[in-house]
């Protein structure tokens, strides 16, 4: 009887924890790799977007990806790696 008592408060909390802050549109991660190291970048639904790169994360505003979507910022910083400068004479 005690470990049916105690398995559904077990139950009860994990529902109670896991549905506590569920948001469909934030939380939305975009990545992609420039020289082969993986770039992230991540909606953290208040109001800033956490970018990972190489092991460091950094969190900034929206306001400082200068109207970029963090899917946008990721693919701008991407898109430098495909630049082509030629070769060198």
């Amino acid at each position: 009887m005690k470990k049916s008592i105690l398995f559904a408060a077990l139950l009860g909390s994990v529902l109670f924890f896991s549905c506590s802050k569920d948001n469909d549109d934030k939380g939305i991660c975009e990545s992609c790799e420039l020289i082969g190291v993986p770039i992230t970048a991540c909606d953290n639904g208040d109001g800033t977007v956490s970018i990972s790169s190489g092991g460091n994360s950094e969190t900034i505003s929206e306001e400082e990806l200068g109207g970029l979507s963090p899917e946008d910022y990721v693919k701008g910083i991407c898109s430098a790696g495909d630049l082509d400068f030629g070769e060198a004479n």
